[in-house]
């Protein structure tokens, strides 16, 4: 019976067209599929400058209809502003300069909205929009720096200027009412950043943490098997020399010692190979009681001879834990990875001449 695969509807592929473009746009034609720190600030500038343009634009139109020239000028040429950087951070992706160019012209033209009144008077209720914008694209020191002239600058307009407050037959209350408004704005705005850049440094820590956690195996503080092949796999070195080594007889260590002897003996193993390595070397847990090494920059007779070092010091190393006192050897299965051979293929090899190792004998390192 032939299986037959649903499609989906053509009009929610046109959706996610849609949304796909949409998304694009707003991300100033960033493709990253990582939501990185850079992106998010781009996205949202752009955000600020997308409503800066919707909402100065027809308010200036709309001051020029009424005959009121230079508000409707200032408002259009604040819409110009936020336009071309919209072009400018598709272009650059430089969100510093940009968000500068969002911030300064917005402080200026709300004042000049607080001392004219803007449209019939309503000036003034656009500075709350300030504290928000300013401590996200300028961070809490500076951010309060500016908004502590800013609200000097608010200050001296509202009370020591022919402002548009008389004008309309306000309440003169009506700007202590507004200052302090604004003050509780700003003290709200900057508990809510400071809050959030410290989730923010918690869950960057935390993320270090879990990274560190995937990649390096909690025991032996070694690369596990994934860090290795990570680790591997994005190197500038296309020559490895992988040392595949596994302990003789592990299992008797456990049964005769206990677990916990067997974890201090690989514990001190680790040591012991991490200090054998030479510089640029890479040495992981692979798995159980199994250790995989990459030493690059050497000969094969080197990487043989690095593998018989350790082999003999790990023979010759007394293993004592709490009263008990023992001794373990290792086989070593060696191949070398480059042009001609993968790295899953040089894995393969060593491994098959580990367990050839472990069939002449054990205790002894096979390179062939």
């Amino acid at each position: 019976m032939t299986k037959h695969v649903r499609k989906p509807k053509l009009d929610n592929i046109e959706k996610n067209k849609t949304k796909t473009s949409w998304l694009t746009y707003i991300y100033v034609g960033n493709s990253d599929d990582v939501f990185s720190e850079n992106i998010r600030r781009v996205f949202i500038i752009n955000l600020f400058t997308s409503v800066g343009v919707l909402f100065t634009f027809p308010l200036g139109i709309e001051s020029l209809i009424e005959g009121k020239v230079v508000l409707g000028s200032a408002l259009i040429l604040i819409a110009f502003l936020y336009a071309m950087n919209h072009i400018y951070l598709r272009h650059t992706h430089n969100h510093a300069l940009s968000g500068n160019f969002v911030i300064y012209p917005l402080y200026a033209l709300m004042i000049y909205l607080v001392y004219t009144g803007g449209v019939k008077g309503t000036g003034h209720v656009w500075i709350f929009c300030i504290p928000a914008v300013s401590l996200f694209l300028h961070g809490m020191k500076r951010g309060l720096v500016e908004l502590s002239f800013f609200t000097f600058a608010l200050i001296i307009t509202m009370f020591f200027t022919d402002s548009h407050f008389a004008e309309f037959g306000y309440d003169p209350v009506l700007k202590t009412r507004i200052l302090f408004s604004f003050v509780v704005v700003v003290f709200l705005s900057g508990i809510y950043e400071y809050s959030m850049s410290r989730f923010n440094q918690e869950l960057k820590e935390t993320s270090a943490k879990l990274k560190l956690v995937a990649y390096i195996d909690a025991l032996t503080e070694l690369l596990n098997r994934r860090g290795m092949l990570q680790r591997l796999e994005t190197s500038s070195y296309h020559n490895f020399h992988l040392l595949l080594a596994d302990v003789d007889f592990f299992k008797r260590i456990n049964d005769g010692y206990g677990h916990d002897a067997g974890d201090y003996a690989l514990s001190q193993l680790a040591k012991i190979i991490q200090m054998s390595i030479p510089e640029g070397g890479l040495a992981s847990r692979w798995g159980g009681e199994e250790f995989l090494i990459a030493v690059c920059d050497c000969s094969e007779s080197e990487a043989f001879a690095l593998a018989e070092s350790i082999r003999k010091d790990v023979e010759d190393y007394e293993f004592e834990y709490l009263d008990q006192k023992f001794r373990m050897t290792l086989s070593f299965g060696m191949a070398t990875m480059n042009e001609s051979t993968s790295l899953r293929e040089a894995i393969t090899l060593a491994d098959s001449r580990l367990y050839g190792a472990k069939r002449a004998g054990r205790n002894r390192t096979r390179k062939n």
